[in-house]
């Protein structure tokens, strides 16, 4: 008897493109030890918060963004405690065109990735124990929207100046920079005539700092998305959103930096 009949009847099932579910549980495994991941009739949502209440993530995938989504009966949501660091194991060598399945009971979970080969994983459905956050929502003095890369090489750029990074926005530009010792300096400015920006909006002119360690946990999602939104005002939470084009999204809130 092979995994998929001693598994049975399942109360959820979705497939879905194996690589970008990598960059995401990637991602998620660097701010959360486990997580609970809620299917629903309208998809899947994941949120938590990590252990020093300095970041907070959120996945939501639309059921209409799967390849393949099943509820069976009148069940209208399933619940999937998971190890972040066994989900990462599941999928780490995924390649582009792989597909995971997960079928999911109240006990237990059994993960297909198909590609070159089959691969299944029977794996308990775990009991998260942790509090779970509700949906963290904010308003901002600065929105922007920016092709990924150009944060991405920003960031990375800011990392080799210093450990903190500051947003700055006004009506004429969004810049990124960092100061590091000996008067060391990095900024990228952005301006409306920039073709990278692809919006920006200011209710009022706003700069904030945070930790760039932080940040960098969640720089392979830039892999998912072709941009990003930024959205902070002076020394409050900055909110970056990766939005896939399939019509997912990674949101990740950050609290300033304690300087």
């Amino acid at each position: 008897m092979g995994l998929v009949e001693e598994f049975g009847e399942y109360k959820a099932l979705f497939r879905y493109e194996a690589k970008v579910f990598k960059e995401m549980v990637e991602g998620v495994a660097k701010i959360l030890d486990e997580a609970l991941i809620v299917v629903s009739r309208e998809g899947l949502t994941l949120r938590g918060m990590d252990p020093a209440k300095t970041a907070y993530i959120e996945i939501q995938i639309p059921a209409s963004s799967f390849l393949e989504f099943d509820m069976p009966g009148d069940v209208e949501t399933v619940e999937l405690g998971v190890n972040m660091e066994t989900m990462v194991s599941v999928v780490k060598k995924s390649k582009k065109g792989d597909q995971l399945e997960a079928r999911i009971r109240d006990d237990r979970v059994l993960f297909t990735v198909e590609g070159t080969i089959v691969k299944r994983y029977l794996l308990p459905n775990l009991e998260i124990a942790a509090e779970l956050p509700g949906e963290v929502k904010l308003e901002h003095s600065v929105e922007a929207t920016v092709i990924v890369d150009v944060v991405k090489k920003a960031l990375k750029d800011a990392e080799l100046v210093g450990n903190i990074v500051e947003f700055e926005g006004s009506q004429d530009y969004l810049a990124i920079r960092s100061v590091g010792e000996a008067k060391s300096r990095m900024e990228a400015r952005l301006t409306p005539e920039t073709p990278a920006l692809l919006s920006l909006e200011v209710r009022e002119p706003a700069a904030s700092k945070y930790d760039i360690d932080y940040i960098k946990k969640v720089l392979n999602l830039t892999k998912i998305a072709e941009s990003v939104y930024i959205g902070f005002s002076s020394d409050r939470p900055l909110e970056i959103v990766f939005n896939s084009p399939d019509g997912s999204r990674v949101r990740y809130v950050l609290a300033p930096a304690a300087l």
